[in-house]
């Protein structure tokens, strides 16, 4: 589902990878400044460096989903990124799910043939024994008394246990037909787009909200990573 989610939003995510430089040089003037005011503390960069990177991909990642509902700024609309390119997401979003997560095919399965489908097997049974009694009545109401009743349930029992037991290779016959009688795809990307915006919002973001604190993280260490260099390689201080 994440790696469905990074390609839905690859052009968000993107934003991330540039944020560091719009961001990070602006952090950086004001990094500047305080080594130069702390008379060049070695401390300045390493911490430095890590509150920058730190904020910078913080505010990315606040820019991408936030503000949820667009707001009018300098008669400018402001959205976070991802809300305000709601169709094009959902149209990545929407295809990708139904092609690789909620297929037909892995409905049917878990429909029919996971450890809850108790149920669903139930009304398997109840349906072949109702075509099983409605042909036999066709061929003559006496047939059940000719074969004798407990063969005749023997029958209808084996007929639905074998019926059960073919039905992996069913549901992968089935499948077609369920694609096209559901349009998974096509109601999926509908749904999405037809969300206002603080729905598709609870969607989307707790899919990535897990990571977020990882990326933000990592930021930070790697601009921690980038003052000490500073301090080691160009200012030459050990």
């Amino acid at each position: 589902l994440v790696s469905v989610f990074m390609r839905a939003g690859r052009k968000e995510l993107k934003f991330i990878e540039n944020s560091g430089l719009y961001f990070g040089f602006i952090l950086g003037i004001v990094q500047a400044f305080v080594f130069a005011l702390t008379n060049h503390s070695w401390l300045v960069l390493p911490v430095a460096g890590f509150i920058s990177g730190y904020v910078t991909n913080w505010i990315a990642l606040e820019m991408i989903f936030k503000p949820v509902d667009p707001i009018n700024i300098c008669g400018n609309k402001v959205q976070g990124l991802f809300l305000s390119h709601q169709d094009e997401v959902s149209d990545e979003f929407g295809t990708a799910v139904a092609r690789e997560i909620m297929t037909s095919e892995q409905i049917l399965t878990q429909l029919f043939l996971s450890p809850t489908s108790d149920k669903a097997v139930q009304i398997i049974h109840f349906h072949i024994s109702q075509a099983i009694d409605g042909y036999g009545l066709s061929l003559g109401p006496l047939l059940p008394l000719a074969v004798g009743g407990d063969t005749y349930s023997e029958v209808k029992q084996k007929i639905t246990e074998l019926y059960v037991r073919e039905l992996p290779q069913q549901i992968k016959c089935m499948s077609p037909y369920f694609d096209q009688a559901l349009r998974l795809e096509e109601t999926l990307v509908n749904g999405l787009k037809a969300m206002p915006p603080r729905d598709f919002e609870s969607v989307l973001h707790p899919i990535f909200q897990e990571d977020e604190w990882l990326l933000i993280l990592v930021g930070g260490l790697l601009g921690f990573v980038v003052g000490v260099f500073q301090i080691l390689v160009v200012f030459g201080k050990h």
